[in-house]
């Protein structure tokens, strides 16, 4: 109890200061992420955003800017968060989680009542926008990953460039997704599922590779 006291008049501190909260020195051992509330509107709402981030494993601060309606939170490394644990935390308190900012890439999301209905996929359906997916066997790379992921049945090339296709047994969360691309060393773009537009804009260039085959069409086709 007086530990939650503690962490709740330090939240109060924050938000009667009123100070922008940039991502800033970071302390040793930690990282930070920047979330935007955008329903966060009142004292009691921060509270409650906070009060589900210092839930989330390893989280050791939120600083939190009710003007901005955003929250910085800082995160052990050894034992923290991941960016989905910290998003679903802000959205379980009624924050109502629009971007995620780390150090690397910022995450926005478009909700589906802001995009046409014929860009939303159904449930089961998603698409996954790479970066250069054209180059030769990166589809593929990345196809074998996202079938090894719980629920993936088909993974198809997309009409749409530098787009595949992901049907499976029920909905798939974004992070996930993100997770299977970004754990084969390759940075998505966009995810669209029903729950609206996820888009990534990572921090800096891609300079992994700079190969004269980056832009050569993948005629090979998806494989299982």
């Amino acid at each position: 109890m007086r530990q939650i006291k503690t962490y709740l008049l330090c939240i109060s501190l924050a938000v009667l200061m009123g100070s922008s909260h940039a991502l800033a020195t970071v302390p040793q051992g930690s990282y930070q992420v920047q979330i935007v509330a955008a329903d966060m509107c009142c004292k009691g709402c921060v509270q409650k955003v906070a009060g589900q981030l210092y839930a989330a494993p390893g989280v050791t601060g939120v600083k939190a800017n009710l003007k901005d309606r955003t929250v910085v939170v800082t995160v052990s490394q050894q034992k923290g968060a991941t960016l989905e644990q910290l998003w679903q935390a802000v959205a379980a308190g009624k924050g109502g989680p629009t971007k995620l900012t780390t150090a690397g890439a910022t995450f926005t999301l478009t909700p589906p009542e802001s995009l046409e209905k014929s860009q939303l996929p159904s449930a089961s359906t998603s698409y996954v926008v790479v970066e250069n997916l054209n180059h030769e066997g990166r589809a593929q790379k990345i196809a074998n990953q996202l079938y090894a992921t719980q629920g993936v049945e088909k993974v198809n090339a997309g009409a749409q460039q530098n787009t595949l296709v992901v049907t499976s047994q029920q909905e798939i969360s974004p992070w996930v997704l993100i997770g299977a691309v970004t754990g084969v060393q390759e940075r998505p773009m966009a995810i669209v599922g029903s729950y609206g537009r996820f888009d990534i804009e990572w921090s800096a260039p891609n300079t992994s590779r700079t190969n004269q085959q980056a832009h050569q069409p993948n005629n090979q086709g998806i494989q299982r």
